[in-house]
């Protein structure tokens, strides 16, 4: 797990153009993704980001147009793909008092199911038009997982982006967005959350016991406190 510390909100530049691989590789997904989906029918094999590169002197961070197809199975073949999210950390209040949204993802959820983590959360969409997200693009994607997963109409006005987050063994890099709000929301969950509450720093730390809370939220809790964010 590695946190790597941000200047602001990067620009995000895609790249085009399929991820090579061999005519065995691509029929042993295949044969991996149908499987997968028999099992859970929510699978959808939409397009995603796949996180390269980030340029902390230019702001840039460098992500390829990917299938989630080839993402989710990436313990069959794995190409190297590095599913780009972003998380919004949400808190209320300020210093030892300040609480953070976190929230229990769902029992079918492909990666860490019944296990706490800042939220919302979610891949980033490739864009439609152009091959660049800028910051107010990235800021919409955010809105738009609060709104789906939760019910929630965030307002991302006082939001800065803290790090990413690498977590390789699960092939994934999350944009963490602070989000401050003036009071706690009332949040709904779906699906993909069994539940919802609001912690402060310290309560998150004392139960991030393996199996608990997800790798990413463990380790930006503990930078979080480590470089007293």
């Amino acid at each position: 797990m590695r946190v790597e510390p941000v200047a602001g909100m990067p620009r995000v530049r895609v790249e085009r153009g399929a991820i090579p691989r061999t005519d065995a590789q691509e029929a042993a997904i295949a044969a991996a993704w149908d499987a997968m989906c028999a099992r859970n029918p929510r699978y959808f094999n939409g397009r995603i980001l796949s996180f390269e590169s980030y340029d902390a002197a230019a702001g840039i961070a460098v992500a390829r147009d990917a299938a989630y197809r080839d993402h989710a199975c990436r313990g069959v073949v794995d190409l190297g793909i590095a599913c780009f999210g972003s998380t919004g950390v949400l808190c209320v209040g300020d210093g030892a008092a300040r609480r953070f949204f976190v929230a229990r993802r769902g029992e079918s959820v492909h990666e860490y199911p019944g296990q706490w983590e800042f939220g919302p959360c979610g891949g980033i969409d490739p864009p439609a038009d152009g091959d660049e997200l800028g910051a107010e693009a990235l800021l919409a994607e955010l809105r738009r997982e609060a709104m789906e997963e939760l019910g929630l109409d965030l307002d991302t006005r006082g939001a800065r982006a803290l790090a990413l987050v690498h977590d390789d063994p699960v092939g994934s890099t999350d944009l963490m967005v602070l989000v401050p709000l003036g009071r706690e929301p009332a949040a709904e969950g779906n699906w993909e959350y069994s539940q919802t509450r609001w912690a402060t720093l310290g309560e998150i730390l004392a139960w991030e016991g393996p199996g608990e809370v997800i790798p990413t939220t463990r380790a930006l809790a503990s930078w979080m406190a480590g470089a007293g964010v």
